[in-house]
C-alpha cells in the first residue's frame, strides 16, 4: 500500500497561532461593542495592562470605564490562573483610578455553565460564591499573600453581582454586532452617520448678535457655619437617639467634629450633641482650604432643600427626579414657570404581549430629571443644572445605570435640534429648584441659601439650522 503523506501547518507558528486566534476573538469582541456605543481606550497588546482592553460609553454613563477580558477558549471558575485573574479585576473595582468600574467577561465558551449563572447572572447564590471564596483561599493564594476574609467575600459577591458575562463564539459575536447594527442608533459607524448628515444640514454662524444662556447660575451660600466637638463617637448613634425628630443636614469628621449651617440653639436637636463652645467659623476661608469637604457640606444641605420638594435622588448619577408612589395613576403633574401643567414622571405600558409579560403590564415608569452639579468658579459657588431623561421600575427606586441605558436608547434621537427644548427644561427646573413652594414646610436655615439666574454672554454670531429639504446656495450655481 502507498502511504499517505499527512502535513500540520501552524500558520505563524503555534505560539504565534494562538496569539492571533486571541487578537481574532478580541476584534469581535470590539466590533461587539462598538455597535453599542462603547469606544476602546486601552489595549494590553499596546500599552501592556492588566485589563486585555478598557472601553467608555459616553452616550450610556459618561465618565465611567469598562474593563473587558476576552478568552479565546472555554473558561473553568476553578482554575488557579483565571480566578486570580478575577480577584484581580475585583481589587481594581475597589481602589485607585478605576474605582467604580465596570467589568465585563467575553469567553468562547464556560465548563459548568450553571454555576456560572448561579454566580454572575440574576440569581447570584451568595453560598456558591463564598464556597469559591474558600476554594480561592486553598488554592489559589501565593506566599504571604492574605486570605479573602468575610468582609472582602461579601464584597466579591457585590462585584460579581454587577460583572457581566457574555459566552459566544467569535462568529457569535460578529453576528450580535451585524444585527446590532442594524436597530442600534448607538453604534459608533451609525452615531457619526447621523452627525455627520446633521452637521451638513447646518450652516455657519452669521453675523448676527444673540444671547447665550449657560446652564449654570450662582449661588449664595451661608456666610458661616458651625464646627464643634461631637459628645458621640459615631455619627449612627445621633440618628438613632433623635430618629422621631427632623435632625439638620451635617457633616461627622474622622475627628468627631460636627459641622453644619444650621443655628446650634436650643431649638437644634444637634446641639445637645455637642460640646461647648462652638465655633463660628467663615464659609469663604473653609472653601479656600479645604474645597472638597466644604463642597459637601453645601451639598448635603441642597439635597434635604430638595428632598423637601418633593424630589429623590440617585446617588450614584446625582439626578433628582419626582417619584410616583401613587400607582394607579397614569401621569404625574406640576406646575411650571409658566403657570402651566407639566408631566415629570408617567407610566409607560407594555403594548405587545411577550413570553414573559402581558400586554396591559407596567414595563417602566419615564421621569422627568436633573443632574445637579456645585462646581466653584472663579472663587464663587454655582449650580449646575443638566435636565436628564430618568427610568425606574417601580416608579421610585432607582436603578442599575446600564438598566436605564437600555430603556434609554428607544427615546434617543440625534437628528432633532433640541435647543429651545433644552432651555425650557432649564427654566422648568430653575422654577422647581430654586423658587418658593414646598411639599414638606421648609426649615429655618433654607433662606440661608440665595439663588441667581442663569449666566448670559452676547456674542456676535448667531448659529443657524435649516431644514432638510432646503436648498443651498451652492445648489444654484448653474443658474444665470
Amino acid at each position: 500500500m502507498g502511504a499517505f503523506q499527512t502535513t500540520i501547518y501552524f500558520l505563524y507558528g503555534r505560539r504565534e497561532s494562538l496569539q492571533s486566534k486571541s487578537e481574532a476573538y478580541k476584534k469581535s469582541v470590539r466590533e461587539y461593542l462598538e455597535s453599542f456605543g462603547f469606544a476602546q481606550t486601552t489595549d494590553s497588546a499596546i500599552q501592556g495592562t492588566f485589563a486585555d482592553m478598557i472601553f467608555v460609553n459616553p452616550t450610556i454613563e459618561p465618565g465611567k470605564k469598562f474593563l473587558i477580558e476576552s478568552k479565546a477558549e472555554t473558561v473553568s471558575l476553578k482554575t488557579k490562573k483565571f480566578a486570580r485573574e478575577l480577584i484581580g479585576y475585583f481589587k481594581l473595582s475597589q481602589a485607585g483610578p478605576l474605582e467604580g468600574m465596570s467589568f465585563k467577561l467575553f469567553a468562547q465558551g464556560v465548563r459548568k455553565p450553571s454555576i456560572w449563572e448561579s454566580v454572575f447572572s440574576e440569581k447570584n447564590d451568595f453560598e456558591i460564591v463564598r464556597e469559591w471564596c474558600v476554594w480561592y483561599n486553598d488554592k489559589c493564594l501565593e506566599a504571604k499573600e492574605d486570605p479573602l476574609n468575610q468582609e472582602t467575600i461579601c464584597q466579591v459577591f457585590g462585584f460579581f453581582a454587577k460583572s457581566e458575562v457574555i459566552v459566544g463564539t467569535a462568529v457569535d459575536l460578529q453576528h450580535a454586532a451585524l444585527d446590532n447594527q442594524s436597530l442600534s442608533m448607538l453604534s459608533i459607524s451609525k452615531m457619526a452617520t447621523n452627525l455627520f448628515n446633521l452637521v451638513e444640514r447646518r450652516r455657519g454662524p452669521i453675523p448676527k448678535k444673540s444671547r447665550m444662556v449657560m446652564n449654570i447660575l450662582p449661588i449664595s451660600v451661608p456666610k458661616e457655619y458651625y464646627l464643634g466637638k461631637s459628645t458621640v463617637r459615631y455619627k449612627k448613634e445621633i440618628y438613632d437617639s433623635l430618629r422621631d425628630e427632623t435632625i439638620p443636614p451635617f457633616l461627622f469628621t474622622n475627628n468627631k467634629e460636627i459641622l453644619t449651617f444650621a443655628d446650634l440653639d436650643k431649638a437644634n436637636p444637634l446641639s445637645s450633641y455637642i460640646k461647648n463652645p462652638i465655633t463660628t467659623l467663615r464659609t469663604e476661608e473653609f472653601q479656600k482650604q479645604n474645597l472638597a469637604l466644604s463642597a459637601e457640606l453645601v451639598n448635603i444641605h441642597l439635597r434635604r432643600i430638595f428632598w423637601n420638594k418633593g424630589l429623590y435622588r440617585d446617588p450614584r448619577a446625582d439626578v433628582y427626579y419626582f417619584p410616583m408612589r401613587d400607582k394607579t395613576k397614569e401621569r404625574i403633574e406640576v406646575f411650571d414657570h409658566r403657570g402651566k401643567k407639566r408631566w415629570v414622571v408617567r407610566k409607560i405600558i407594555r403594548t405587545m404581549e411577550t413570553k414573559y409579560h402581558k400586554k396591559g403590564e407596567i414595563n417602566f415608569f419615564f421621569h422627568r430629571g436633573v443632574e445637579l452639579r456645585t462646581p466653584t468658579y472663579w472663587g464663587e459657588s454655582y449650580c449646575e443644572l443638566i435636565p436628564r431623561r430618568y427610568y425606574t421600575l417601580d416608579g421610585e427606586k432607582w436603578v442599575d445605570g446600564e438598566i436605564r441605558a437600555r430603556i434609554d436608547r428607544k427615546f434617543r434621537n440625534p437628528k432633532f435640534d433640541r435647543c429651545k427644548t433644552r432651555l425650557g427644561l432649564m427654566k422648568f427646573w430653575k422654577f422647581i429648584l430654586f423658587e418658593p413652594g414646598y411639599l414638606i414646610p421648609p426649615e429655618r436655615w433654607f433662606e440661608k441659601f440665595k439663588f441667581g439666574n442663569f449666566l448670559t454672554e452676547t456674542v456676535n454670531w448667531s448659529p443657524k439650522v435649516i431644514g432638510r429639504t432646503q436648498m443651498r446656495i451652492w445648489d444654484y450655481k448653474g443658474e444665470s
